[in-house]
C-alpha cells in the first residue's frame, strides 16, 4: 500500500490528507475550526487530486471544535463526487447539531469506531491501523473562552493577539454592557460581535445553551460579519457594522446592519447572505427579515442602500 500523505494547517486549522490510487481510498483528519477560508484551501486541495478518478472518503470530525457553512458545503461536495460511500467519524454533539439544523445529518453515513468502519466498508486492517496512527497524531486545539479562539484565528502569535485585545477592549467593553455596538468592518471585531450575542442571547434573553449553544452563537457572529464585510464593503475596511437588540417577555430581535451596497442592487447583485448560511439563520431563529439599512448619516463609507438583518427569536413564557 503506497498511501500518499498532504496536510494544510493554520493557526486554528489543521487537516491531513491520505489518499492511495490503487485502493480508491481518500482520508481526511480535521482538526480545530472548519471556517470558510480553510475550508475553500481545502477543497482547492481535494480538487486537484480526485480530478482524475473518484475515491471513497473517510473523514474524522472528532477533534472539530467548529463547523461553518462553507464546511457543511465541503463534505455536500465528497458525497457528490465519491465513488463508493462517505463515512464521517460521529462529531461532537455541538457540531452534529449543525447538521441537524439544515436536515443533512441523515445524508451522511457516520461510524463509532474504527472496527464499526472496517466491518461496513471492508478497509483493509493496514489502512486502518494508519487511519488510528495519524488521528493519534492530530493536534487537537482547543481554547477556554471562544470569542478568544475567534481572535486568536487572525493572529498567528500570542503575543499579536495580545496587542489586538488592548486595541479592542474599548469595543469588548460596548459589547459586555450596550444595547448596540458599532464595529469597523474588519473580520478581527466578529469577536466582538460573537461577546455581544453571547451576552444578549444568554444573559439577557436568558435562552438556554441546550437551544442554542456557543458553537451556533460563533456561526451567527461568523455568518453576519463575513458577508457584511465582503458583500456589503467589497472587503473594504472604511465601513461601519452595526448590531443592536430589543427584547420584551415574548421575543428577541437582534438588527445587525451594514452600509454598504445593500442585495440585489441593479448594478451588481448579490445576495445578503448566501443561501447555507441563511438556512441555518432560520433555523436558529424563528424569522429572517432582510431590508435596507435605515437611513441615517453615519461616520463611515457608504456604498449603497445597506443591509439590516433582522433576527427574531421567540421566547418561553
Amino acid at each position: 500500500m503506497i498511501m500518499q500523505k498532504e496536510k494544510i494547517e493554520t493557526v486554528n486549522f489543521y487537516a491531513r490528507l491520505l489518499y492511495d490510487e490503487k485502493q480508491s481510498i481518500f482520508i481526511i483528519i480535521l482538526s480545530g475550526s472548519l471556517d470558510k477560508e480553510p475550508i475553500l484551501q481545502l477543497q482547492e486541495q481535494v480538487k486537484n487530486i480526485i480530478a482524475t478518478r473518484k475515491y471513497s472518503f473517510v473523514v474524522d470530525l472528532s477533534h472539530v471544535t467548529y463547523i461553518s457553512s462553507t464546511g457543511l458545503g465541503f463534505l455536500m461536495y465528497l458525497m457528490k463526487y465519491r465513488k463508493d460511500f462517505v463515512f464521517l467519524s460521529s462529531p461532537p454533539e455541538s457540531i452534529l447539531k449543525a447538521f441537524k439544523l439544515l436536515d443533512t445529518d441523515d445524508l451522511f453515513m457516520f461510524y463509532y469506531t474504527l472496527d464499526e468502519l472496517k466491518s461496513r466498508t471492508e478497509i483493509s486492517d493496514e489502512t486502518i491501523q494508519l487511519i488510528e496512527d495519524e488521528i493519534h497524531t492530530v493536534k487537537e486545539i482547543t481554547y477556554k473562552k471562544r470569542w478568544v479562539k475567534i481572535l486568536r484565528e487572525n493572529y498567528p502569535t500570542y503575543w499579536e493577539t495580545l496587542k489586538e485585545v488592548e486595541k479592542l477592549t474599548p469595543y469588548i467593553q460596548q459589547a459586555e454592557q450596550g444595547e448596540e455596538i458599532s464595529l469597523p468592518s474588519e473580520q478581527i471585531y466578529t469577536c466582538v460581535l460573537y461577546k455581544f450575542l453571547e451576552r444578549v442571547i444568554y444573559r439577557i434573553a436568558k435562552i438556554d445553551r441546550e437551544e442554542v449553544d456557543d458553537m451556533l452563537v460563533e456561526l451567527i457572529s461568523k455568518e453576519l460579519m463575513s458577508n457584511a464585510i465582503k458583500h456589503g464593503y467589497e472587503n473594504r475596511k472604511e465601513g461601519i457594522i452595526e448590531a443592536n437588540y430589543s427584547k420584551d417577555d415574548k421575543k428577541l430581535e437582534i438588527n445587525f446592519i451594514d452600509y454598504g451596497k445593500g442585495f440585489g442592487s441593479a448594478e451588481e447583485p448579490h445576495d445578503a447572505i448566501p443561501a447555507t448560511g441563511l438556512a441555518l439563520l432560520r433555523k436558529i431563529f424563528d424569522n429572517v427579515a432582510i431590508s435596507e439599512a435605515p437611513k441615517k448619516k453615519i461616520q463611515g463609507l457608504v456604498l449603497g442602500k445597506g443591509t439590516m438583518v433582522k433576527l427574531t427569536k421567540l421566547l418561553n413564557s
